[in-house]
């Protein structure tokens, strides 16, 4: 039987119904966070707007949740978030918990031909992120952090 894996989400897949809706029942979710990468809108969206991607920025962190999720989870994921035309690319990352330490999980980075300028993800699409945001009790500020990224324009890379 196929060992499971963690998964640790920080934008649309926060969302408890988007998430069971793309790969089932969730088993496990932690609250994590992520140190040395930053949250940002900046990988190139199929319509309006952006989606979410991290990218490395030492000191700083990206709060979320590590899902822990089978082999065909991952596979619906991998679906959804574009894999085999290179939108999101596999990162294997360190996320710190703070029940069980330190855990390795699997996240989901944009791909280098999809990333562009900073900008404004659709209305819907944000909904997700702070629906999940709040439902796993992400830190206030963190949560603010979001809304100050989606609501500005042209930031630098």
């Amino acid at each position: 039987m196929p060992a499971d894996q963690c998964y640790f989400a920080y934008g649309s897949n926060l969302d408890i119904e988007r998430k069971e809706a793309r790969t089932g029942t969730i088993r496990k979710a932690i609250r994590s966070r992520l140190p040395n990468y930053r949250f940002a809108f900046n990988k190139r969206a199929q319509g309006a707007g952006v989606y979410a991607n991290i990218l490395p920025c030492f000191g700083a962190e990206v709060w979320g949740v590590t899902y822990l999720c089978d082999e065909k989870a991952i596979g619906e994921l991998d679906r959804y978030e574009g894999v085999a035309l290179g939108h999101y690319v596999h990162v294997s990352v360190s996320v710190i918990t703070e029940a069980e330490g330190k855990i390795e999980a699997l996240t989901y980075v944009a791909g280098k031909q999809f990333v562009c300028e900073e900008g404004i993800p659709s209305q819907d699409y944000l909904k997700h992120i702070l629906s999940g945001a709040r439902t796993h009790q992400l830190p206030d500020r963190y949560i603010k952090e979001i809304i100050s990224l989606s609501q500005q324009k042209n930031l630098s890379l």
